[in-house]
């Protein structure tokens, strides 16, 4: 009972996995079978594809075939034309040749020879038709260029050359001296030449809305920029904290105005050197207190390479060194 116990156990498992392995063989053939044809309707495609492309083809080529056809016929008809012109020409030619060798015997007075009675002007024969070789080569020869025009006659050169008129060269002279004074010129209304363009330049300033806002501010903050002068004067600190507060606060005044430059230009006594300093004192401090809040925001990274930290280290170096010779200049 044992025995037949385990020959169960071990073959159901065995028959489970070739039923699946039956199953999956079935469906791989039906996929085999679909590929196939698949491939058999795609080469039937590519087949029916070539034998288009073939047809094409052919409709091209007797198209290409029927217009060279018909412009060579139509250049054969073209030539033909004018052949049979000048072959008529020589005809004539030949004719008069003939005719004014009679009435030079007649009047001679010498007797004809039977055998030129007989004689008559032979014709030339057709010439036969050209090739289509000889047509193309006519075609691809290329256009030889017409001659050069010829060189005008000395007598045109001379009539192109412009004439001076010694009238004209005076009045461009007198118009043009160095020696005229501009400053004794004047006016039509008998105002000097200098006055009047000042007096444009007034009037032109006068009109400007930026110009008069300016005007006005320089009359209406007498008392406010004077006060400024007083302050900037008295401004006197041991701590350069107190320096950047101070520029703030006076750029902060100043930003009221409508230019800065311009208005404080009417002022003379306005201490430019002074402020200016203070300014630059204040931005170096600025520049020193950020380098030293990332001086003492530095943390060395032991995962970091050294190669990354050195260079970090070299740059605030660099950075420390430029605001010396700052201060030093």
């Amino acid at each position: 009972m044992l025995k037949v116990e385990t020959e169960s156990e071990i073959t159901t498992p065995l028959k489970k996995r070739l039923e699946v392995f039956m199953a999956r063989n079935e469906v791989l053939q039906k996929e085999n079978y679909e590929l196939r044809e698949e491939v058999a309707r795609l080469k039937s495609q590519i087949v029916s594809l070539k034998a288009h492309n073939i047809e094409r083809k052919t409709i091209l080529w007797k198209k290409i075939q029927k217009s060279i056809d018909d412009n060579n016929s139509d250049t054969h008809n073209q030539l033909k034309p004018a052949l049979q012109a000048i072959m008529s020409e020589k005809n004539l030619e030949n004719e008069n040749l003939h005719h004014t060798n009679q009435d030079f015997h007649d009047s001679s007075g010498s007797p004809r020879s039977p055998r030129k009675e007989r004689t008559s002007i032979a014709l030339p024969p057709t010439p036969p038709p050209k090739p289509k070789n000889y047509e193309n080569r006519i075609k691809m020869l290329p256009a030889i260029a017409p001659p050069p025009p010829p060189t005008p006659s000395k007598a045109l050169i001379g009539l192109k050359v412009v004439r001076r008129v010694p009238e004209v060269i005076e009045l461009y002279r007198s118009l043009t001296r160095k020696d005229a004074n501009m400053e004794s010129k004047t006016h039509h209304n008998g105002i000097p030449a200098v006055a009047f363009t000042r007096n444009m330049i007034e009037e032109i300033e006068n009109r400007s809305s930026y110009l008069s806002a300016i005007k006005s501010e320089v009359q209406s903050q007498k008392e406010f920029i004077s006060f400024l002068i007083k302050e900037v004067e008295s401004a006197s600190y041991a701590d350069i904290s107190e320096v950047e507060t101070f520029i703030k606060w006076l750029d902060g005044e100043l930003s009221s105005l409508v230019d800065e430059r311009s208005v404080l230009k009417h002022f003379p006594q306005w201490p430019e050197q002074k402020v200016d300093a203070l300014r630059e004192a204040s931005c170096n401090y600025r520049d020193l207190k950020n380098l030293e809040s990332e001086v003492s925001s530095y943390e060395d990274n032991p995962k970091e390479p050294t190669s990354m930290a050195l260079k970090r280290i070299q740059t605030l170096q660099d950075r420390r060194a430029c605001t010396k010779i700052v201060e030093f200049s």
